[in-house]
């Protein structure tokens, strides 16, 4: 019979060898596997594996790591992944199977294009400020200007697309002295890079805190195989020869769109009411470009009162839409069972469904059908509708259908769509640049949903071609950043 791999026995295997060493050959085999862009084993692995190196390894460890033998180390890992998954596979229930497998895996295939950079410095600089200075705010706890930190992270950004560039300058993904030299002799910011650096490096002294410190990472261990890695908040390290090594382009273009997030809603309690506001305004913007007709909350707050549950905007008296500027949480990511996907999302996702759009159809007399929601949330949660989640909500839509006199749901969870800020960008564009209404584009979702090969609503995206971001609001923001590239002596 063939022994249960557990976290226990992968860890003691980990004991057996130096720490050191076994950490060196982690990371080095890592960066060859981005370097030629192939690999014979999952990034997550050797993510999971450096993980409990440095939390649990042995500095004493004397067993001399082979190659064969870190191939079996990771052989273990996989087989450990496995064991965790198995209950799903074998009661078929594929919908849950591949919603742990897209969070685990889908954050290392993230994309980043100038607009990304663009989009942050409109949401979190002061062009949407409203009650609360987040540049400020972000200030004080980093010691770093909100400007300077995405303009460092767009240059290494550029600087890790080199060898797909061509341009003479060779990625080793290593920060190298030519980037050190830029920013001292070109850019008058070396202190501020440095700082910068620092912010965003593991810091090996106190690893099992820096480790620990974030809530991407899953407390039980059967599960952590599927857990976002820390490296997503903490892409450097600093090697032996005082170098900075990119631990990966995956994660680093995972850090490039979310870090300014994730670090101040951890670090500010007052930043995720302030960026709800500003989220609204964001939205907003793109209903301004693409020339649709529209009304907004305070709209609707005038013409039902302030005690109705309302959402932000109804567009063409055919789309609702509410902004929740939220992400996908671990817990419900890795255990997909009802009663706690219920409770991740009751006061979020689900709420913007059932007790406001259900509600605004109630009292709107004016829409047309079929009626479309579109939920957007500031990252990605990979569905094709809300209609994934159709089971967990029957009874209580089946309920809000008998209170209202429906006898059938006039928006139906299958039109209903969870998008990210980032799609939503790319909507605006295609409306704005196709002549495509809103609700065209999403009865076309609704037809692509039911064949189950085509659930993702960025899949039906893509049939338009490849968004350009060509949005005034997202090109504003980008001249600022390439502007302060061409003429670095002016002050940022």
């Amino acid at each position: 019979m063939t022994p249960i791999v557990t976290q226990e026995s992968i860890v003691k295997k980990i004991r057996g060898y130096n720490k050191a060493h076994l950490l060196n050959n982690l990371f080095y085999t890592l960066k060859q596997i981005d370097l030629k862009e192939e690999n014979n084993h999952p990034l997550w692995h050797y993510l999971l594996l450096i993980k409990w190196t440095l939390l649990y390894g042995n500095d004493k460890g004397k067993k001399i790591l082979s190659r064969e033998k870190f191939i079996t180390l990771l052989k273990y890992v996989e087989k450990f992944e496995k064991k965790s998954l198995d209950h799903y596979v074998k009661n078929h229930e594929w919908d849950k199977f591949f919603q742990i497998i897209g969070y685990q895996q889908f954050y290392l295939q993230q994309e980043v294009h100038w607009s990304d950079f663009a989009r942050q410095l409109k949401l979190f600089g002061s062009s949407l400020n409203s009650k609360y200075d987040i540049e400020k705010s972000f200030n004080e706890s980093s010691g770093l200007q909100l400007f300077d930190f995405i303009f460092f992270m767009h240059i290494l950004w550029m600087f890790t697309l080199a060898n797909r560039m061509k341009k003479g300058v060779i990625y080793t993904g290593y920060i190298g002295e030519e980037i050190h030299e830029m920013m001292r002799d070109i850019f008058n910011l070396k202190a501020e890079f440095d700082n910068f650096l620092v912010l965003l490096t593991l810091n090996k002294s106190i690893v099992g805190k820096s480790i620990t410190q974030f809530k991407t990472g899953i407390k039980k261990t059967n599960l952590q195989a599927f857990e976002m890695s820390f490296f997503t908040q903490l892409p450097f390290v600093l090697n032996s020869e005082n170098k900075y090594e990119i631990v990966h382009r995956n994660i680093f273009n995972y850090c490039c769109n979310y870090f300014l997030y994730d670090y101040l809603k951890a670090n500010d309690e007052k930043f995720t009411g302030e960026f709800g506001r500003r989220f609204e305004k964001y939205v907003e913007l793109g209903l301004k470009e693409s020339g649709a007709t529209y009304v907004s909350e305070q709209d609707l707050i005038r013409k039902f009162g302030k005690g109705e549950k309302i959402v932000d905007y109804v567009v063409d008296n055919q789309v609702l839409i509410e902004c929740k500027g939220i992400e996908p949480k671990p817990l419900s990511s890795v255990i997909p069972e009802d009663g706690i996907v219920y409770n991740a999302f009751k006061d979020s996702i689900f709420k913007a469904y059932l007790k406001q759009m259900l509600n605004v159809v109630k009292l709107h007399e004016k829409l047309k059908d079929p009626l479309y929601g579109i939920i957007i949330c500031y990252k990605d949660f990979y569905l094709s509708s809300l209609d994934d989640f159709c089971g967990i909500l029957s009874d209580n839509i089946e309920s809000i259908c008998i209170q209202n006199g429906w006898e059938v749901n006039p928006l139906p969870p299958e039109n209903v769509f969870v998008i990210s800020i980032v799609n939503w960008d790319i909507i605006v564009e295609h409306v704005k640049e196709l002549r495509v209404t809103l609700p065209d584009l999403l009865k076309q979702a609704v037809s692509k949903n039911k064949k189950e090969k085509n659930k993702w609503f960025l899949g039906l995206l893509k049939e338009y071609g490849n968004a350009k971001a060509n949005l005034s609001y997202l090109e504003l923001e980008n001249r600022k950043l390439s502007e302060a590239i061409k003429t670095p002596s002016k002050k940022m």
